[in-house]
């Protein structure tokens, strides 16, 4: 039996950490990323370095070290994804300048005096803002960006009623996966989100909000986006079952309480059969970013024990308390559909999570924001380490 938490990313001086998303290589090695806010926790922040750190088989965290970063820029993360076809570990981010609230509604003025600085910064540094993907093909070891290439897809802008079209962006925490299974094999799909319009409350989102997904057929060189999940959900996570189809988990803003479930059978590209997950309880304000895992039997070390007639180990992570608290693991025996038990990380204040296997050596790793009191984000965030005899023990 193996337990072992180590604080990765360490709130200190300027640095606040948010956002954490992890990989693993087919030789062993774990790469985590987040967020590094300087000043502040806020998503408002005025400048944010991305920001990883490597765990080589058989030896301690590296440490934070900066990925990107540019003083008086922001960097945002979106999720981490392997390709086991070429070797390449990505991670996908955007760069800009002049940050703005999320839920901003500004003047025309405003908004003119923020475009003003913004060209007057880009002119001064000679970077152009956009999107990125950041990827290595020696475990970390170097990195090479290039920009993002995305189809847009076309929806309604609920504001104006008229067409439009965007590109859907990755959100960091859950990884993309790469599908094993079915005419789409090889194909990497990565959950992301897309808004229908201008919202300036968080109530609003039921109503402007979609997840859907990102997919590449050329190992991560273009990409398309998939239809939506149903309206209200923003920020998911998914898994590949058994049978090929994409089982997508979501979390939504309708105050209840619920996470959100959706099928695709056709490699991520349209999803329906929308239900609830009546067992995975969301902290009641707004709900968590969450993460999700399904790992097949054979996979596993050898003389794990699972039920008779078990081809898989699925694992959940969210925080299941109130005031996002407790984060919990929990796990199922037939890909999600049932959950037969559940295993409690960290007790106290914990946010974002995002889940991964590590085959090498039979251990999971779950990154996740975590605090001590009310806070969840005020040690920074840590990766919990463990095997499948520790989450599967009674104690």
């Amino acid at each position: 039996m193996f337990f072992q938490e180590t604080q990765v990313f360490k709130t200190g001086g300027r640095s606040h950490f948010r956002i954490p998303s992890i990989g693993v290589t087919k030789d062993g090695y774990a790469i985590a990323f987040c967020n590094e806010r300087l000043d502040t926790v806020r998503d408002d922040c005025e400048e944010c370095n991305l920001a990883y750190a490597v765990k080589a088989p058989g030896r301690e965290w590296s440490g934070s070290k900066v990925a990107r970063g540019i003083p008086g820029w922001f960097f945002v993360i979106g999720s981490v994804v392997y390709d086991q076809m070429t070797d390449t570990f990505m991670c996908f981010f955007s760069r800009s300048c002049v940050s703005e609230n999320e839920f901003g509604d500004y003047s025309e003025e405003e908004r003119r005096q923020k475009e003003e600085e913004r060209r007057r910064i880009i002119k001064r540094d000679g970077i152009k803002p956009g999107r990125f993907i950041l990827e290595t093909k020696d475990n970390g070891a170097t990195w090479t960006e290039r920009p993002f290439a995305g189809k847009p897809l076309e929806y309604i802008n609920r504001n104006t009623g008229k067409r439009e079209t965007t590109v859907s962006g990755t959100h960091g925490s859950s990884a993309g996966i790469q599908l094993i299974r079915g005419p789409h094999a090889g194909r990497l799909l990565c959950p992301s989100r897309y808004a229908i319009g201008k919202y300036t409350s968080f109530d609003q989102l039921k109503d402007y909000s979609y997840n859907n997904t990102l997919y590449s057929d050329d190992h991560g060189q273009t990409w398309k986006c998939g239809g939506p999940v149903q309206i209200g959900t923003g920020e998911g996570t998914l898994i590949e079952r058994s049978d090929g189809t994409i089982l997508y988990n979501s979390r939504a803003y309708f105050f209840d309480q619920k996470r959100y479930l959706a099928v695709s059978r056709d490699g991520g590209e349209t999803f329906g059969e929308f239900t609830a997950d009546d067992f995975l309880i969301e902290e009641k304000n707004i709900g968590c970013n969450a993460s999700f895992l399904r790992v097949d039997k054979d996979r596993l070390p050898a003389g794990t024990a699972l039920p008779k007639g078990c081809t898989s180990l699925t694992l959940f992570a969210n925080p299941r308390a109130e005031n996002r608290r407790n984060m919990t693991i929990c796990y199922s025996f037939d890909e999600g559909m049932t959950w037969a038990g559940l295993k409690t990380v960290h007790a106290a204040a914990a946010g974002y999570s995002s889940l991964a296997y590590n085959e090498k050596d039979g251990r999971f790793y779950l990154l996740y924001e975590n605090g001590n009191d009310q806070d969840p984000y005020e040690n920074g965030i840590s990766v919990a380490e463990f095997d499948t005899e520790w989450l599967l023990s009674l104690s």
